[in-house]
């Protein structure tokens, strides 16, 4: 037996872990770094995101958005790009469905130039998880040998239109066949990237698709295998609804949609719904939903409800009386339309900054308890409900 040499102190196995650190990818975290988050552009989808209004999708991990056809899904990860773009971030928009317009870009507010957003068109799976990985494993490379590397976000728009090797080459040769092999195939993409892409701190949107079933119980079908709901930190389901036209008298007119938008999986905050408008031709606006907090209850803290202020006349006592269909702002000092409401000279950076702690209490976990509690019915859900053949239920999550 070897001669014992005094005690192996722990703090030796983290220097040793640090010289191993420069040789392969692995990450030593000895930081307590802040979260940080890349806004939506709508501060109550951020609130439901993360639970701050100042929040929105996390600046590392996967954050999918799961809707119909027409439910703002690029709409929303555009949105998130041209939020990143103003923290100086890079864009890889990786297009599935070969629907994204360089030309069309600055419509969203967002820097065209090839050098700030990147576009990848491709749609058979096994090829894009050889770019992919083969790139990110470049990009490992330089971080391993000293490089700062620059800061990123990905999309990819979407992933229901990835096709598989195999189908393609049954369709080649004339066979029609039911194809088994394309949801093990997007297992392994994202089995593939998920780790090293947080490694290298880049955060994914994934947009994918969801569709009813045409059975005697329509249920909701969202596809790609069960690894999506595994690698993914954020998964959002959106539903839409038509936003009528006021000024068309034949009420047959759609200005745009109503989004309700529900995380289901989140360990950031509770599996709210939050609704919001996407119109035709102003885009998003950032204040609406917020509407929702504005009560009575909560007016002296927010200072916007419906009602009015009235004075004592003897005591001079202001006091606020809820009722009727006007907003009265206080610091604006007057009563407004709902149509009016949603401006930045209503919810200025004070208002919601007064606001913030509402929102925090509402959608914000209070216990790791409670958030073990929500993530083990979601895993109990997807262990019953989900298969490699695509099959899941979105109304069984959290009704």
């Amino acid at each position: 037996m070897a001669k014992k040499k005094g005690k192996f102190e722990f703090s030796k196995v983290g220097s040793l872990l640090d010289k191993i650190s420069e040789k392969v990818a692995i990450q030593i975290d000895r930081e307590q770094r802040e979260r940080r988050f890349i806004s939506t552009g709508s501060y109550i989808l951020n609130a439901a995101l993360s639970g701050s209004l100042f929040g929105g999708i996390a600046d590392m991990g996967i954050t999918t958005f799961a809707g119909p056809e027409a439910s703002g899904k690029t709409f929303l990860a555009l949105n998130a790009m041209r939020e990143a773009q103003k923290e100086g971030r890079g864009i890889v928009y990786i297009d599935t469905e070969y629907a994204i317009n360089r030309a069309e870009l600055h419509k969203y507010g967002i820097d065209p130039d090839p050098d700030k957003f990147i576009i990848v068109r491709g749609n058979q799976v096994e090829e894009l998880n050889m770019a992919v990985t083969q790139l990110i494993d470049q990009l490992k490379s330089a971080k391993l040998e000293g490089y700062e590397l620059p800061k990123q976000i990905w999309a990819l728009d979407s992933l229901a239109q990835l096709s598989s090797k195999k189908m393609k080459e049954d369709l080649i040769a004339g066979k029609d066949k039911t194809d088994m092999s394309k949801a093990k195939a997007i297992g392994s993409l994202f089995i593939s990237i998920t780790a090293d892409l947080n490694y290298l701190e880049i955060p994914l949107v994934v947009n994918n698709q969801t569709y009813e079933t045409m059975d005697m119980f329509s249920q909701t079908i969202m596809k790609g295998g069960r690894q999506l709901y595994y690698s993914s930190n954020n998964i959002v389901f959106l539903t839409k609804a038509k936003l009528k036209d006021e000024t068309d008298d034949m009420d047959i007119g759609q200005s745009g949609i109503i989004v309700t938008a529900k995380c289901v999986k989140n360990r950031l905050a509770k599996p709210k719904k939050v609704k919001f408008e996407i119109s035709f031709e102003k885009g998003m606006n950032p204040y609406k939903g917020l509407d929702a907090f504005c009560r009575p209850e909560y007016y002296e803290q927010i200072g916007i409800a419906k009602g009015k202020e009235e004075v004592d006349k003897e005591t001079g006592e202001i006091t606020f009386k809820p009722g009727g269909n006007r907003w009265y702002v206080r610091h604006l000092e007057k009563s407004i339309s709902t149509r009016d409401l949603f401006k930045s000279n209503v919810f200025t950076q004070e208002v919601l900054e007064n606001m913030e702690p509402i929102i925090n209490n509402y959608f914000k976990y209070k216990s790791i308890e409670e958030i073990e509690e929500i993530e083990e019915q979601f895993n109990q859900i997807v262990e019953d409900k989900v298969t490699d053949s695509d099959n899941f239920d979105a109304e069984d999550l959290f009704d």
